[in-house]
């Protein structure tokens, strides 16, 4: 069997698998959302080993959309972190068997210190479990078996888990209709940041290159090579208005089309007129624009409708 075939194995397996733990969901997984939704601590994920992993990546995800979470190593609650729970905060305490040492033994500590107040849910494959009988919400997230070769490497079990907490996810953001604003608000950072958050005005080039209509061809490809931002706008030669554009492309485009390239001008490349945008407008909205024409690159103009940069695409993404 070839290797993709193995791969193509274990994806359907896992799908498979998927597909099961998600058919025992119930109403227990709404009053999880609502306790989680209202919930005035932090949302807590205890584990060990490759669970611990999995709730690390849960608590990430849970944090970016507003909901303070974190993920303790069981190991080390029991040694110490467990300071770091709080009455008011909600426990998901993620064990397959239900019956891992470790995690046992940090519930059992949380509910000395917390005999009235802490709210605890169980992640497990072993309904029977002891973790499962001393939480007060279970979930069922048993898998008929594992897909490695072994059968005992957490592959489908994790998998069950991972999903569980993507779901708990979604259920949040339409608990709270969560927006792509919001979601933006907590990731100021990066791709998303820059497209959803920031504006126009703090991306552009202020640089704007400019060529008379009759500036010859090889001034105008020193000018756009020297700005480097693969453009220059034309202005008439009498009056100085903006009157078009030459971008690099223009140039490849019609480069054959001109009958004389040595006495060629701006004018015989230039697209007339531009797309612009207003410099307080977001990203996001430039790159809308641009799609929107198949272009690369907008001109960007201030509150008196002046050309006062440039952007292009590689900036807006």
């Amino acid at each position: 069997m070839a290797y993709y075939e193995i791969a193509q194995k274990v994806f359907d397996q896992e799908a498979e698998a998927l597909a099961k733990v998600a058919e025992k969901l119930d109403q227990n997984f709404d009053q999880l959302v609502e306790q989680a939704a209202a919930v005035t601590g932090r949302i807590i994920l205890i584990g060990t080993g490759k669970s611990q992993l999995i709730a690390e990546k849960i608590a990430a995800s849970l944090s970016s959309i507003g909901s303070p979470s974190f993920a303790v190593d069981a190991g080390t609650a029991y040694h110490g972190d467990l300071g770091r729970v709080a009455a008011d905060d909600l426990v998901l305490f993620v064990s397959n068997s239900g019956e891992t040492q470790e995690v046992l033994q940090a519930l059992f500590a949380l509910q000395q210190i917390f005999p009235d107040q802490l709210q605890s849910v169980a992640l497990t494959g072993n309904v029977n479990s002891t973790l499962a009988q001393n939480c007060q919400l279970v979930f069922d997230l048993g898998v008929t078996g594992e897909v490695d070769l072994t059968k005992m490497a957490p592959t489908a079990s994790t998998t069950a888990v991972l999903a569980f907490g993507d779901a708990l996810l979604v259920a949040l953001e339409k608990q709270k209709n969560f927006s792509r604003r919001e979601f933006a608000k907590y990731h100021p950072g990066g791709s998303i940041g820059k497209m959803l958050l920031q504006r126009v005005k703090h991306v552009m080039y202020t640089k704007v290159p400019y060529v008379n209509q009759d500036t010859s061809i090889n001034e105008v490809i020193y000018t756009i090579s020297n700005y480097g931002i693969g453009l220059t706008l034309v202005l008439e030669k009498v009056g100085g208005k903006i009157i078009g554009i030459v971008t690099d492309g223009d140039i490849r485009k019609k480069f054959l089309q001109v009958s004389s390239v040595k006495k060629s001008v701006a004018a015989d490349y230039m697209t007339k007129g531009f797309i612009s945008i207003d410099q307080n407008q977001r990203n996001q909205a430039a790159w809308k624009l641009m799609a929107s024409h198949n272009i690369s690159n907008l001109i960007v103009t201030g509150d008196q409708k002046e050309v006062v940069g440039v952007v292009t695409i590689h900036e807006v993404l």
